[in-house]
């Protein structure tokens, strides 16, 4: 049942986390996508462009759970990706594992927050299920069954890296950051 009582401030909390991780992963994503836009189609059976429209998509419903609910929000940001460690296929899907896997620790955080929200966890318990489907999916990309020649092809083309120079003025990189560590920073502001 939908409430019009303003979320607890825990709850708020880990909303504003899971919008900012979403937003976060959708970008890293994109940048993806652009990197490995020539060889996108023969290397990932899915697109990471679709998924970072699909983290867009999540980051703004539960904004708006967010604003209906509190009328403030003040997600935290996270430490930017070096785009050049990721070099091969094969490294952006080991950080894209790495992404959902924290992605799914963040949720699971909400839910157990959002306890009393029926409201929020209807959604929630969608958002989980689709996102552990993708996390195995995931698993299994990285490790298939090696079955003849045409995995051993495909393997080694998923070793190769990227000839694709990425888009200009999209800048990811950080001194600070590594491959897989997203830390958030805490802002001052809110």
């Amino acid at each position: 049942m939908f409430s019009c009582h303003p979320f607890s401030e825990e709850c708020t909390k880990a909303l504003n986390q899971v919008v900012a991780y979403h937003l976060h992963t959708s970008h890293v994503y994109f940048a993806m996508a652009q990197n490995f836009m020539t060889a996108q189609e023969e290397t990932f059976p899915f697109s990471f462009e679709t998924l970072a429209d699909s983290r867009r998509e999540y980051a703004n419903r539960f904004l708006k759970h967010l604003w209906t609910r509190n009328k403030k929000i003040c997600p935290p940001t996270y430490e930017k990706v070096d785009m050049k460690e990721i070099t091969t296929p094969k490294s952006a899907l080991q950080m894209a594992q790495k992404m959902e896997e924290t992605l799914t620790n963040i949720l699971l955080t909400l839910k157990a927050a959002a306890r009393h929200e029926s409201d929020l966890l209807k959604f929630l318990t969608s958002v989980l299920r689709k996102q552990r489907e993708f996390k195995e999916y995931l698993e299994r990309q990285l490790s298939p069954p090696q079955k003849g020649k045409r995995k051993n092809e495909k393997e080694a083309q998923m070793e190769q890296p990227s000839t694709s120079s990425g888009v200009k003025g999209l800048n990811l990189r950080s001194k600070r950051s590594k491959p897989g560590d997203h830390k958030a920073i805490t802002t001052s502001n809110c």
